[in-house]
């Protein structure tokens, strides 16, 4: 895995965030730990590695667990992820619907001072690895599994982040402390459906800014975030619903399509 690594352009000292399938690697006797291990080793004890660890812990949600970050396993972000929260040294975010997972030099930097900040936007986690040059890994997923590119729609000044991905989630979270469960308000910054960013696979490739390769048996790619958020927030300039989807069950996508409508974007 470290030779799959190095290949498609992995360094030591990288900051690397990582969006990952751990049954994509077709691995016959490695384990997660194993994976995450290889991780550590290619970037080295000058880089940091993060992976998104999302709880979804909106007060709207039916029977939601409230967000403790030292408990609360994540929702959806694979099991390299889970691994990488609970591995030695690892520090979590206290943000309570989009914390973040980090080890390295940078994670204390980039998980700090997050329980009010906003989900993937200015001022969050991927904001601090944006500023601080990290690269994208996506490990056997594709650009449908890049948060950044959530990073990217608020960067690039869309008039619809204010619209939640689902009304019925609401706009605060359940926080655990001293044993109950507290509602707190969130920032007015949401991120949205992803189902249609896979259109940027093929169009960041074009562009130069995104490597393909093999790690194992995964089809991964790899690129860099500044590099990434300069050519989608361009692209979204031009045309401001380029992320969202088709689907016409899609609440998300079908508000945020009306909202620049109504402004006169499209």
């Amino acid at each position: 895995m470290l030779e799959g690594l190095r290949r498609i352009g992995v360094l030591r000292g990288d900051f690397v965030v990582i969006h990952s399938s751990f049954k994509s690697l077709g691995l016959s006797d490695g384990t997660p730990s194993d994976v995450v291990r290889t991780l550590l080793d290619a970037v080295g004890t000058e880089g940091t590695l993060m992976a998104p660890t999302f709880t979804y812990s909106y007060s709207g949600i039916w029977n939601v667990q409230p967000y403790n970050r030292e408990t609360t396993p994540g929702r959806n972000n694979g099991i390299i992820t889970e691994t990488l929260r609970k591995y030695p040294g690892s520090i979590r975010s206290g943000h309570p619907t989009y914390s973040v997972a980090a080890i390295g030099k940078h994670a204390s930097e980039v998980t700090s001072g997050k329980e009010n900040a906003s989900a993937l936007g200015a001022g969050s986690s991927y904001d601090d690895a944006h500023r601080l040059g990290a690269r994208i890994l996506l490990l056997g997923v594709g650009n449908n599994r890049n948060s950044m590119l959530h990073y990217a729609e608020v960067a690039a000044g869309l008039p619809y982040n204010d619209i939640p991905f689902r009304e019925f989630w609401g706009r605060a979270a359940l926080v655990e402390r001293e044993g109950g469960a507290v509602e707190v308000p969130l920032r007015e910054e949401f991120p949205g459906c992803s189902l249609n960013f896979g259109i940027a696979d093929r169009y960041l490739e074009e562009a130069g800014v995104l490597k393909r390769g093999r790690i194992c048996s995964a089809e991964s790619m790899l690129m860099d975030a500044r590099d990434m958020v300069d050519v989608v927030v361009a692209r979204l300039s031009e045309s401001p619903a380029w992320l969202l989807c088709e689907s016409f069950v899609c609440e998300p996508c079908a508000l945020r399509k009306r909202r620049l409508k109504e402004r006169g974007l499209i």
